[in-house]
């Protein structure tokens, strides 16, 4: 009895710490640092001396889908959308990552960052920053609007999916017009799960779910983890998908499977999402 105890108590602490640990540095850095891989990645069908012959605009695309979440935030919760950038640490930071990423010497800095085991260990990390930031989005829309339970939840998904909502834009800055990647038309495995962690911190916000909120965030957490490394170590596009699917052919019929087109032009868009991520 004492043993069990002494255990949860240990894990209520752990989960505490998790809960209250500061991002900054190094959640931040991983989050950045595939944020300007994403970019750099998306980049390659633009020409070969794109970052050379774009700077500007490969910085300012870079720092849109570091910062995503809150530039889409502060559109709907009406903030200026440039409130972000009166953060100069956290602009410099990101900008002396996207530098060593795209113009260090014989770019060994993207080399290095674009190794198997760490862009694990990056994509970990930024699960760990993208819970945080999916608390604090439905925190943002509970204090704007009170009782709005479908607000808070976008509130919640945009923080912990921001460049899923932006990317068509981001991408208009660099040259590139793809409206059919939209997170409307092809919701990604990082948008449900953004969803799905919203829904479960507003059932705990309600006392429909009462255990307590460091062991419901450590416990997102720890499912967060876990499906991105059945994305990058398992390949599998979208974990989520194998539990859906059976409910979606029951609400919504034979029609919900995709046709051959539509299975490649998904399977496309999947490669490429796992690429950028």
């Amino acid at each position: 009895m004492a043993a069990n105890v002494s255990t949860v108590y240990s894990l209520t602490e752990l989960a505490t710490y998790v809960m209250n640990v500061n991002m900054f540095p190094l959640f931040y850095g991983a989050h950045f640092v595939l944020a300007s891989r994403i970019v750099r990645e998306d980049s390659k069908d633009l020409g070969p001396k794109f970052k050379q012959n774009h700077p500007f605009a490969s910085w300012f695309c870079t720092v849109i889908a570091g910062l995503s979440g809150v530039f889409v935030a502060n559109f709907l919760f009406s903030h200026p959308l440039i409130d972000i950038l009166k953060e100069h640490g956290l602009i410099i930071y990101i900008t002396l990552i996207w530098y060593l990423m795209n113009y260090s010497p014989f770019d060994i800095v993207y080399k290095v960052m674009n190794l198997y085991s760490i862009v694990l260990i990056a994509a970990v990390l930024q699960e760990f920053l993208r819970v945080r930031f999916i608390y604090l989005g439905l925190q943002q829309a509970a204090r704007v609007y009170p009782d709005a339970y479908i607000i808070m939840l976008i509130g919640g998904t945009i923080k912990g999916n921001g460049y899923g909502f932006i990317k068509i834009v981001e991408r208009l800055i660099r040259g590139k017009w793809s409206p059919n990647t939209n997170e409307i038309l092809h919701v990604t495995h990082f948008a449900k799960s953004a969803m799905y962690a919203s829904l479960a911190f507003l059932l705990h916000n309600t006392k429909v779910i009462q255990v307590p909120i460091e062991l419901l965030y450590l416990g997102i957490i720890i499912v967060f983890v876990v499906l991105r490394i059945l994305i990058i170590v398992g390949g599998i596009a979208d974990p989520l998908e194998l539990l859906e699917k059976p409910v979606c052919l029951l609400l919504f019929g034979s029609g919900a499977v995709d046709t051959g087109k539509e299975k490649k032009e998904k399977k496309e868009n999947e490669e490429k999402e796992k690429k950028m991520k």
